[in-house]
């Protein structure tokens, strides 16, 4: 059997998968670090162990992947192996779209260069270095390189920066990995790195910088005031008041399911159709989306939305035939999701950004301490979105989620989450 077929017979066995948002320094969202890992929750990565789960699980990935709504408009950041590299998993992949994580441990002899270079010119890979260092060998791929990543952590501060001067002589970006605080963001972003992945968009900045903007402020005191009973006209009054949420909130229902029979043209029409119990749903995707500093360009939406669309297909309520119970709990665990990270535009911690709200007991639970099966289902949603596998398996085990079902539904919100945008 040849190599491809060997590829193609492997395919199906499952895989989990973490999509971390790549940041520039101004927070802007640019790509995603994508990280898998074996159905029992252990982290694959291209090394001589894993090489097989690892390659079976990109490409069972790269051939079911809707790539446009992954992507989202930015790039991704794949580590490869050298049997990845000389697979067909890349064919499989966008054109122009693609960095390519290579190790230090690496060997660049003339036919891995060759490879490479054959990839860059038909597919439009680029490189990225891990863990560059100085006298790097794979300096030698330098007209295929965008980038390289640094420690930014365990080095001392001269030799650190030493590094940094000398990538960005090469013309190479700077990426930081595992920057998943705030203050970690700020403290390395000053010291000359130019590209972030991790968690730190999840966490409030004390300088304000990711608070909420006026748009979104309206929207904050508008559910807080509420207390989680709102009433149309009253939110009619307000958004009509305010021309960019309007605006906003018009393309919002108009680019998903509520406009199928015909173009929503002002605020009282939206407001209807969505309806009193739907509001506070729509309301919370809007302050994301236009009450953020990026807004769809942001990662805090992007991660948002997807995680509250994937909560909702969790607890089956995804499918048009859903019965009316199901629809009711789906929304309960979409508000779950996206209430989740409403702390960040506060500018406080999860605890303190729900106190304010009168919520059902099952979501209070949920958000407070992860208890209950909303709780379990936001925490499962946390794990995926951070890259905590051992721990994502074990609660899908528990609430009988197989992985590939998990995938599917990951699918199905990048999907639902492209069409607002």
């Amino acid at each position: 059997m040849s190599d491809t077929e060997n590829e193609e017979a492997t395919v199906g066995a499952g895989f989990f998968l973490s999509r971390q948002p790549i940041v520039a320094g101004e927070r802007r969202l640019i790509g995603w670090e994508l990280a898998f890992a074996s159905p029992d929750g252990q982290a694959l990565a291209g090394s001589e162990e894993q090489s097989d789960a690892y390659l079976e699980a990109t490409l069972e990935f790269a051939k079911t992947a809707s790539w446009e709504s992954l992507l989202c408009g930015g790039r991704a950041l794949l580590p490869v192996d050298r049997r990845i590299v000389f697979s067909d998993v890349l064919e499989h992949m966008p054109r122009n779209k693609i960095l390519l994580g290579l190790s230090p441990y690496d060997e660049i002899d003339a036919n891995f260069s060759n490879r490479l270079h054959d990839l860059h010119s038909r597919r439009g890979t680029r490189l990225l270095f891990f863990n560059y260092s100085r006298r790097d060998p794979r300096e030698q791929l330098l007209d295929l390189a965008d980038a390289v990543e640094i420690d930014a952590f365990n080095l001392d501060d001269d030799a650190r920066a030493l590094l940094i001067r000398r990538a960005q002589r090469r013309n190479l970006q700077v990426l930081a990995t595992a920057v998943d605080g705030d203050a970690d963001f700020v403290r390395i972003r000053d010291s000359g790195f130019e590209l972030f992945a991790g968690q730190s968009y999840s966490q409030h900045s004390e300088d304000g910088e990711t608070q909420a903007t006026a748009d979104g402020k309206v929207l904050l005191q508008l559910l807080v005031e509420a207390r989680g009973e709102l009433e149309i006209e009253q939110v009619t009054k307000q958004i009509e008041a305010n021309p960019a949420l309007e605006e906003g909130l018009l393309r919002l229902v108009n680019s998903l399911e509520l406009a199928r029979a015909q173009k929503i043209e002002n605020v009282g029409q939206a407001l209807i159709m969505i309806g009193a119990k739907g509001l506070s749903r729509w309301l919370n995707l809007l302050l994301f989306q236009t009450g953020s500093k990026h807004g769809t360009r942001g990662p805090l939406f992007r991660v948002a939305a997807s995680r509250a669309r994937l909560m909702e297909l969790l607890v089956g309520a995804g499918a048009e035939d859903a019965d009316p119970e199901k629809k009711a709990q789906g929304e309960v665990a979409f508000l779950v999701g996206i209430m989740s990270l409403v702390n960040v535009l506060l500018g406080v911690d999860r605890a303190s950004a729900i106190s304010g709200l009168t919520l059902p007991n099952d979501m209070q639970v949920a958000l407070s301490n992860h208890e209950g099966e909303l709780g379990r289902l936001l925490r499962l949603a946390e794990c995926l979105d951070s890259g905590e596998f051992v721990e994502a398996a074990a609660i899908a085990q528990d609430v009988s989620i197989t992985p590939s079902e998990i995938w599917a539904h990951q699918r199905d919100a990048y999907d639902w989450v492209m069409r607002m945008i």
